[in-house]
């Protein structure tokens, strides 16, 4: 929510923000916990499908037009994974990674697709990136020692798992993930 009058205006195409107006008019803004429901996708299921073929239609526009942006890049990618499309979707999240790789948990959802192809190593591989790129977050960590606990590997998730949650005492995935590796290593 934001004020009339002050020259602020939503921009990209799909998934509209104000943040950036924000920041070129060097604002402050402060985040919430307001919560605003968009029930857009309770509607009809064939206008649910037009509308993610127009906006696909809109993303790659958008990254036609400006092809070394990682948002649009990341956005193309999650149009691929919604199409399963894997091998794309890894390209552009790859692509978005080279020009930002601390955009949002880019590193994470390429690891993702390594675990589909069940590439554990490769997985490994991009969450520990996505560890670097991310410190403050836990969900590349924990998604890490899975693979691990996945892998028999049950002292190295101990590991990662007894670090996080120094820094993330209440996070319930965390926990549960700790425990899990404490009792396979018994």
């Amino acid at each position: 929510m934001f004020k009339n009058g002050l020259g602020l205006h939503f921009k990209h195409r799909v998934h509209e923000l104000i943040e950036d107006s924000i920041k070129e008019k060097n604002l402050k803004y402060k985040k919430n916990d307001i919560v605003l429901h968009h029930f857009g996708s309770l509607k009809d299921e064939n206008l649910i499908s037009g509308k993610t073929e127009q906006y696909s239609k809109i993303i790659l526009k958008q990254l036609e037009e400006e092809p070394n942006n990682a948002r649009y890049n990341y956005q193309a990618a999650r149009m691929f994974l919604g199409r399963n499309d894997s091998s794309n979707a890894l390209k552009y999240f790859e692509k978005a990674a080279k020009i930002d790789p601390g955009y949002k948990l880019v590193f994470s959802e390429i690891a993702k697709i390594y675990l589909q192809m069940n590439d554990k190593n490769r997985a490994i591989e991009y969450f520990k990136k996505s560890i670097r790129y991310n410190p403050d977050n836990p969900s590349p960590a924990n998604n890490l020692a899975v693979v691990y606990m996945s892998m028999g590997k049950f002292e190295n998730a101990k590991k990662i798992l007894e670090e996080q949650l120094k820094k993330h005492p209440e996070n319930k995935a965390l926990k549960y993930n700790y425990e899990k590796s404490l009792e396979n290593l018994k």
